[in-house]
Order: structure tokens, then sequence, then C-alpha cells
């Protein structure tokens, strides 16, 4: 090659660089990239810092704000447990009336058919088995009525979990028992015979009872209906 061609290949900038020369350039250009790296670096750390920083300020400020909704949840809820509290009151109340109720209505007919018996307060000494067996049941009725409607007056119980007394319904078997009694009476006392003595008194008294059933019908249901929803919706 001429002199002339190798000139015009190489300019006047042409710079020969020797081996040692040369590792040194490579050298000051990977500094420069570690460097350029941990400047990456240091700035996506500080990205993240201030993220988190961001995040905390969030929850304090979530948790400084006040919770509105609790106090007003919580009064609801207390206005709710005094309106059950009442109606409960109100339901227990309409049970003891019907059962005070029941008590009057056997207690006067019992006694207004007891004189074709004799008098009662002779039976004892005149020894009146008749009248005797007659106020034996009209007593076990009265009685029976006598002590279900104190049972539905301290009816209650306390909670397995909470110290608050909860109404279970009380007074739901006695009527029940009053009106299954009352109608079985009435389809039965007929096949009672008269003899001994005593059966006589039985039958009539199984009779009134019997005789009333109809009466007793819508006295039982309303009691049945007030002592289920005492147990089972509001309590």
């Amino acid at each position: 090659m001429s002199i002339n061609k190798t000139k015009d290949i190489f300019d006047d900038d042409f710079e020969v660089i020797y081996q040692e020369d040369y590792s040194d350039l490579l050298r000051d250009a990977a500094d420069d990239d570690d460097d350029d790296y941990e400047d990456v670096l240091s700035t996506l750390s500080e990205l993240d810092e201030n993220r988190n920083n961001k995040g905390k300020n969030r929850k304090k400020k979530r948790r400084k704000a006040p919770n509105l909704v609790s106090p007003a949840a919580k009064t609801v809820k207390t206005g709710g447990k005094l309106v059950y509290k009442l109606v409960n009151l109100l339901l227990r109340t309409a049970t003891l009336i019907l059962t005070a109720v029941i008590f009057y209505v056997l207690a006067e007919n019992f006694w207004k058919h007891h004189a074709a018996y004799g008098d009662v307060f002779r039976a004892f000494i005149e020894k009146n088995y008749v009248l005797a067996a007659y106020t034996g049941i009209a007593l076990f009725l009265l009685l029976f009525e006598f002590f279900s409607f104190l049972v539905i007056l301290t009816g209650s119980k306390k909670s397995d979990h909470k110290d608050r007394r909860l109404d279970t319904g009380k007074g739901l078997f006695s009527f029940i028992f009053i009106y299954a009694g009352a109608f079985l009476s009435y389809l039965l006392c007929g096949l009672i015979p008269s003899s001994p003595a005593f059966l006589q008194g039985v039958q009539g008294a199984l009779n009134v009872y019997g005789s009333i059933h109809t009466t007793l019908l819508p006295l039982c249901i309303a009691g049945i209906i007030s002592c289920l929803i005492r147990k089972f919706l509001v309590r």
C-alpha cells in the first residue's frame, strides 16, 4: 500500500493506543458503569423509603380518624334491646292475665255447680264422698293454674355466657294441659260409672270442666302463642 493511501485511511486525529493504555480505559469505563448502577440503586431505595413513609403516615391518619359508625351502632343496638324487653314484658303480662282469667273461669263454674252435691263446708263431717271427689278435682285444677301463674311470673333463667336473664316461655304446658283436659273431659265424662259413690263426684266435676272447653279454647290459644313468641322470638 502506498503512503498516500495510508494517509487517506487514518486522518490527523488518529491516535495509537498500546495494550497498557487500553486496559486503563476499560477499567475507567467499568468504574463509570458501577457508579451509574449505584446511583440507580440509591434512587430506587429512596423511592421505596418514601413510599413506606407515606404508607405509615396514612395508617396514622386512619387510626386518628374518629369512628363515627360505632357509637351509632351501639345506640341502635341498645334501642333494639329496650324494644325487645318492652315487648317481652307486655307478652308476659298478657300471659299472666290469660292464666288469671282461666283460673277465674274454672273457679266460677265449679263453684256454681257444687251445690247440687251438698254443702262443701260440711262434706268431710257428713262423709259426703261425692262432694269430696268433686271438690278434689276442682282444687287440683285451680292449684295447677295458681302455680302456673307463679312459674310464669318468675320463669326466667340466667344465660350461660352473659349475666342476664332470658325468658324461657314458661306457661306453655299449662295452656296445653288445661285445654286438652277440658276437651277430653267433654268427650269421656259420660263413660265414667256412677258406682262407687265418689265416682259420681268425679263425673260431675269433669262434666263441668268439659262444658267450658269452648270458652277455654281462645284463651289457651292466645296463651300458647304468647309463650311461643317469648320463647323463640322475644327473649
